[in-house]
C-alpha cells in the first residue's frame, strides 16, 4: 500500500467511548493508490480533537498527505506531500 494520502472528507464527530467519557474529535475520509485494488483504496481515521489542534499540516479536501502514528497506532501528525 502506498502512503501517500489523499483527504476527500472530513467530519467532526462526538460520542461516549466505552468508559463513559465523552469524545470528541474529526473522521477523515482519505483515498490511496494500490497496485491490487482496481481503482482507489479508501479509508477512515479518527484524530481526537485535542491532536487535531495540535497537528503541523491541517489538509484540506483535496490535500495529498502523509499520515504519521505512534507507537499506539494512532494519528501523532499528518505531513503535506
Amino acid at each position: 500500500m502506498n502512503d501517500v494520502y489523499e483527504l476527500v472528507g472530513i467530519r467532526g464527530v462526538s460520542f461516549t467511548g466505552s468508559d463513559g467519557k465523552q469524545v470528541e474529535g474529526t473522521n477523515l475520509y482519505l483515498t490511496y493508490e494500490d497496485e491490487y485494488i482496481e481503482g482507489v483504496g479508501v479509508e477512515k481515521v479518527f484524530v481526537t480533537s485535542r491532536r487535531f489542534s495540535s497537528l503541523s499540516f491541517v489538509p484540506e479536501i483535496g490535500a495529498r498527505c502523509r499520515l504519521l502514528y505512534n507507537k499506539y497506532g494512532k494519528i501523532a501528525d499528518i505531513v503535506p506531500v
